[in-house]
């Protein structure tokens, strides 16, 4: 049977904390991502409603009530863009809080990797001198055997 590193076992627990948190990033750039979709998609909706008020007024002329309802509506969609634009603000600020989760576990990662290589080598090279001491104290032997004879 045998005995698991600690030191392992702490680099398999960053692994998967560093897998869960680049899901999450993906997550929140998706986010992200649509949120500024649906900015850009109002933003272009508030234009053209603009753009038909403005050839509405100019074209055959419009009705004082229904001027009235367009700016109406105008007014209110800018607040929608704006409340989605802090939402856009507030998706922006999650991706970095997750990117900065993400870089400090990819270096705990790092490091634990950097830590098990470490050991590996120092046990590697422990190894080889042991082997090399075997070696010289056999050729000694060896040497002791031919000159008695």
């Amino acid at each position: 049977m045998k005995v698991n590193n600690p030191m392992n076992l702490l680099r398999d627990m960053a692994e998967e904390t560093l897998t869960e948190t680049t899901r999450a990033l993906g997550g929140a750039r998706q986010q992200l991502q649509q949120a500024v979709a649906q900015h850009q998609q109002l933003q272009r909706y508030e234009q053209e409603y603009q753009q038909s008020l403005r050839q509405g007024m100019m074209g055959s002329g419009m009705s004082v009530a229904d001027l009235v309802n367009h700016q109406s509506f105008i007014v209110a969609l800018k607040q929608v863009v704006k409340k989605q634009e802090g939402h856009v603000n507030a998706s922006e600020k999650a991706v970095e809080q997750v990117k900065q989760s993400w870089v400090q576990n990819k270096q705990r990662l790092n490091a634990f990797e950097t830590l098990i290589a470490r050991r590996a080598s120092a046990q590697a090279l422990e190894q080889s001198r042991r082997e090399q001491k075997l070696m010289d104290e056999f050729a000694q032997r060896v040497g002791q055997k031919r000159e008695r004879l």
